[in-house]
């Protein structure tokens, strides 16, 4: 399925914008075409929930 499991935290990579928020992932599922749906959850003081697709052509970077 994915190289990333509940729990960890991570951050968006994309060449166009740098992104500084930090996430951690609280459900993925796979779908049909071979993605994976993530739902994260931002590690602010309110934190948002944001869906990411990822696919060959986005990235998620582990925060150690």
């Amino acid at each position: 399925m994915s190289v990333f499991s509940r729990g960890e935290r991570v951050r968006i990579v994309d060449s166009k914008k740098e992104y500084d928020r930090v996430y951690r992932i609280k459900d993925m599922k796979k779908t049909k075409d071979g993605g994976v749906l993530y739902l994260l959850r931002s590690l602010e003081e309110d934190p948002v929930l944001r869906l990411y697709y990822e696919d060959k052509e986005s990235l998620l970077e582990r925060i150690c």
